[in-house]
């Protein structure tokens, strides 16, 4: 129990630096669920997915990736615009919530 209570603040960490530079007006929440081999990702965004943002939260994922050699990584994009609640998209970690 007391590993997988590291592995979650290894990766609310992982995320919130991955997110420095990244991080944009119209992601309104980053999501995560581990176990001992993956991690999944949910940014959960506010209108409509540009290629570019959907880019640097891939890069930001990456980042989370390097920080977890042993685990698979998957990222999901979700669009769920405000002021729509977004709480069923949640994961089991809340890492980041955009104020609404």
């Amino acid at each position: 129990m007391a590993d997988l209570w590291e592995l979650r603040v290894r990766l609310l960490l992982s995320i919130q630096r991955a997110l420095l530079g990244h991080a944009t007006p119209n992601i309104r929440a980053v999501t995560a669920a581990v176990d001992e081999s993956n991690i999944t990702l949910r940014w959960i965004i506010d209108g409509a997915m540009a290629d570019d943002l959907e880019d640097d939260l891939s890069a930001a994922g990456a980042e989370v990736g390097a920080d977890f050699d042993s685990h698979q990584i998957a990222q999901e994009f979700l669009r769920c615009d405000a002021p729509r609640p977004m709480d069923e998209f949640h994961l089991e970690q809340l890492a980041y919530l955009r104020k609404e």
